[in-house]
C-alpha cells in the first residue's frame, strides 16, 4: 500500500508570490491570483504522491474549506484541501501550531510547505520533512526538488 503524506501547506510565499508591499492581484474568481508556475510545480508533486492537504495560511480564517477548495479547483489543482490546522484561541506562532498538530496527530509521513522563518527553529526530525519557500520565489524549482526528495 502507498503511503499517505499529509502536507501542511502556507499559501502566501508558496503559491502566493505578490510582494508584500503591493496589493494582491485578484482572479476572476474574487480571490487572491496564484502563481501559475508553483501551481504547476505543486501540482507534478500532488500526481508524484497520495496524500491529503491541510492549510497553515493564516488565510485559512478567512474562507471556509468549501471556498478554499473551489478557489483551489478554479486554479486547476484538482486535490481537495482536507483541512484547516486548528486555530489557537491563544496566539502562538505557525511553528507552535504545525508541532502541536503534527504532534497531537501523531503524523509520521508528512509534508511541510511554507516560507516562515519561524520554522528554522523546529526540532530536526521535523525540520527534515520542511520544505521553505523564499516569499517571492514561492514553490520554485528548488522547493519541488526538495519535495520528491523528502517524499520518495
Amino acid at each position: 500500500m502507498e503511503k499517505i503524506f499529509i502536507i501542511i501547506l502556507d499559501l502566501d510565499g508558496v503559491l502566493i508570490t505578490t510582494p508584500p508591499w503591493k496589493k494582491d492581484d485578484i482572479d476572476s474568481d474574487g480571490y487572491s491570483l496564484f502563481n501559475t508556475e508553483c501551481v504547476e510545480r505543486f501540482n507534478k508533486l500532488l500526481k508524484s504522491l497520495e496524500s491529503h492537504i491541510w492549510l497553515s495560511s493564516t488565510r485559512r480564517a478567512t474562507k471556509t474549506l468549501e471556498e478554499f477548495n473551489a478557489i483551489f479547483q478554479h486554479r486547476n489543482i484538482h486535490t481537495p484541501i482536507s483541512g484547516f490546522l486548528p486555530i489557537e484561541e491563544k496566539t502562538c506562532s505557525r511553528k507552535e501550531e504545525i508541532v502541536r498538530f503534527i504532534e497531537t496527530n501523531k503524523l509520521s509521513s508528512y509534508l511541510i510547505i511554507d516560507d516562515d522563518k519561524s520554522l528554522n527553529d523546529l526540532d530536526e526530525n521535523m525540520k527534515n520533512r520542511l520544505v521553505q519557500t523564499e516569499f517571492l520565489k514561492g514553490f520554485d524549482q528548488n522547493a519541488l526538488k526538495k519535495a520528491l526528495e523528502i517524499t520518495s
